[in-house]
């Protein structure tokens, strides 16, 4: 099963690059990141703030795009991961997209939920484009999106990073990475 909703992923991301009216988007978040970042065992005993990562990968133009927040301005369920969405959804999808394929995996606490979905039929009432919104999961334990490529360039990025103090300086390394993420503070 796991394979045929890989396979099923790869269709649909190549559906995207060849059809203008159809997009596909995977969303998942990233390892909670900390901050400040030094290599110094004394932070280990010290209560640290966390950065979250939502990213969303289009699949018509193979793009990684970050939304980076504080745990201090937000926690990191299904209110959030939709707001990014909708957010991504209004700004970036192109007014000739017709038909919406969203990928995740199974979290039920961030994107598997009623939340969501009552989030994404709103949505599909008020873009002036969209006919029809998908939504699909894969099996949990297997799934490897595009998002997952995306984090692994992040973390090799970091990996030659000592210091991180802001969220800033974290967003800076996003975008300076290997293949360049385009970032938004969601705060």
């Amino acid at each position: 099963m796991a394979k045929s909703l890989q396979n099923q992923l790869r269709t649909d991301m190549e559906l995207a690059k060849n059809n203008p009216t159809v997009e596909t988007l995977t969303f998942d978040l990233q390892k909670t990141l900390p901050l400040p970042r030094i290599p110094t065992n004394i932070v280990f005993y010290k209560r640290q703030l966390w950065v979250y990562n939502l990213g969303i990968h289009t699949g018509s133009k193979d793009e990684a795009h970050c939304n980076v927040w504080v745990e201090g301005e937000a926690g990191r369920g299904a209110q959030e991961v939709g707001s990014c969405l909708i957010k991504h959804i209004t700004e970036r999808l192109d007014d000739n997209v017709k038909f919406l394929i969203l990928w995740s995996d199974s979290c039920g606490g961030q994107n598997r939920n009623i939340k969501l979905i009552l989030m994404l039929k709103a949505m599909l009432n008020e873009h002036p484009s969209l006919d029809q919104i998908n939504i699909k999961f894969l099996e949990s334990g297997h799934s490897f999106l595009p998002n997952d490529t995306d984090f692994g360039k992040i973390e090799c990025a970091l990996k030659r990073q000592q210091r991180l103090y802001t969220p800033d300086d974290y967003i800076h390394v996003m975008k300076t990475c290997k293949k360049p993420i385009q970032c938004m503070c969601t705060g």
